[in-house]
């Protein structure tokens, strides 16, 4: 619930119409999902323009609408039908509506930012404090200038704890989701060429990831992966707590066995974690989980428990079994990070027969792009894989990388879209291979993964 006066302090909007007693029982951005009495936030954004919808929220007794300063231009409508506040930038008022709703309880928030992981650490770190708290979480993957906001916007007096995922491909993001938030525990998982379109190298990814401290109190967790180096050498002022490989962490893996369809590992010398996940790069997502849940009253069965029974989410390092064929769909992004991860998982499976990378072009990675896809090629010959497809407008890099390694031109075939791949993937997979299948968003290389569930269902 809030008050027109409300928004217009915490917004420093402007007053159209109105009165400042009004009441707003919550907000929408969206017309289609809007109840009776929320405000209606008119985002524009790049692709889309709220402000076209205005009379729809007023048809659906939106309880008040609020613009961007310029962009009523709509006469159709009167203005004094419903109270109308006016801001500089509907997605800044956004943002600051989340953070006064946010002020409005205070309970610990964890804030998760890193080049990779990031999803399914969040969903690790809630399902473990799921246990003993009422968790609030993104959905998805809602990590954004938009999706964090509209996350906080659903807090309510039930919840114990908060878990987001923060994202950013620019400077200057995540030191804004910080603000809006303002977690009591930052978590980054790892520092890596993502979104250098942008950003341009990693000591600039390092910045905007290190951006989530900048709003922690003096009294605030930062949990880091010890073993990045370019986070090991942060100088931070909060309690630090570490995770990796090494006994000097405090909290650290041995044991690691990697199975077909599984990981086990021992945490700290004494705890048997089993998960239903693979690679070997998860069980430092659930070392980030653990550290960042440990000090919230779950206990160590509690979390065995929970990192048991988890499973990824869509389309990350998803194991899909066919009959004798095994498809693992890491198809919701890529970036050199991943999917070096990816590759070294697929080089750790057994497999009855080969082992076969279907890569997806990376996209965002500016002019360093064709250095990282020959590099994907490079590594993935160099790690035993038998048959590499390679898709989108720079698979020739990717091949001439593999070929550069030592494999022969015969185990590569390069399609320039992703139905030419599904086509190809039909005729080459065979029984006992094991198909890893990974690409950028806008690859939708999810299809050749349908496309193969419909072949071997």
């Amino acid at each position: 619930m809030f008050t027109i006066k409300d928004v217009l302090v915490s917004t420093k909007g402007r007053l159209l119409s109105g009165k400042e007693e009004d009441i707003l029982r919550g907000i929408s951005i969206d017309t289609r999902r809007i109840k009776g009495g929320e405000l209606f936030l008119a985002i524009k954004g790049q692709r889309f323009d709220g402000h076209n919808f205005i009379l729809d929220a007023i048809s659906k007794d939106a309880g008040g609408v609020l613009v961007q300063d310029g962009c009523i231009v709509n006469s159709k409508f009167k203005m004094g039908d419903v109270s109308f506040v006016s801001v500089p930038d509907s997605i800044k008022a956004l943002g600051d509506l989340a953070n006064f709703h946010r002020g409005r309880f205070k309970i610990p928030l964890i804030g998760i930012t890193g080049s990779n992981g990031k999803t399914t650490t969040k969903e690790m770190t809630a399902a473990i404090l799921a246990k003993k708290l009422n968790v609030l979480k993104n959905f998805g993957t809602e990590n954004n200038q938009i999706g964090v906001p509209l996350t906080l916007m659903r807090l309510k007096p039930e919840h114990n704890i908060g878990v987001l995922e923060m994202g950013t491909n620019r400077l200057g993001e995540v030191r804004r989701l910080s603000e809006i938030a303002r977690p009591s525990v930052a978590l980054i998982t790892n520092i890596g060429p993502s979104h250098l379109e942008h950003l341009k190298d990693t000591d600039t990814v390092l910045k905007a990831k290190c951006e989530i401290l900048e709003f922690l109190d003096k009294d605030a967790k930062v949990v880091i992966n010890a073993d990045d180096e370019l986070l090991e050498k942060l100088k931070i002022k909060q309690k630090v707590v570490k995770f990796g490989m090494d006994k000097s962490y405090d909290f650290y893996a041995d044991k690691v066995d990697l199975e077909p369809d599984g990981i086990k590992f021992r945490l700290n010398g004494k705890h048997e974690i089993e998960m239903s996940v693979v690679g070997r790069h998860n069980v430092y997502n659930a070392l980030a989980a653990i550290a960042a849940s440990w000090d919230f009253g779950v206990s160590i069965d509690e979390i065995k428990e929970a990192l048991r029974d988890f499973r990824v989410p869509n389309m990350r390092m998803e194991v899909k079994r066919l009959g004798d064929i095994r498809i693992i769909n890491d198809s919701y992004n890529s970036n050199p990070l991943s999917m070096r991860k990816a590759i070294e998982a697929l080089k750790d499976m057994t497999t009855k027969g080969r082992k076969i990378l279907v890569a997806g072009d990376m996209l965002e990675l500016g002019n360093l792009s064709g250095r990282f896809h020959h590099l994907v090629g490079r590594q993935a010959a160099e790690s035993g894989i038998d048959v590499i497809v390679a898709v989108g407008k720079l698979a020739e890099h990717v091949a001439n990388g593999a070929q550069e390694a030592g494999m022969s031109q015969k185990k590569i075939k390069m399609c320039n879209l992703t139905k030419d791949a599904c086509e190809a993937m039909l005729s080459l997979v065979k029984k006992g291979d094991t198909v890893l299948v990974k690409g950028s968003r806008a690859m939708k290389m999810e299809t050749i993964v349908e496309g193969l569930e419909t072949q071997f269902k």
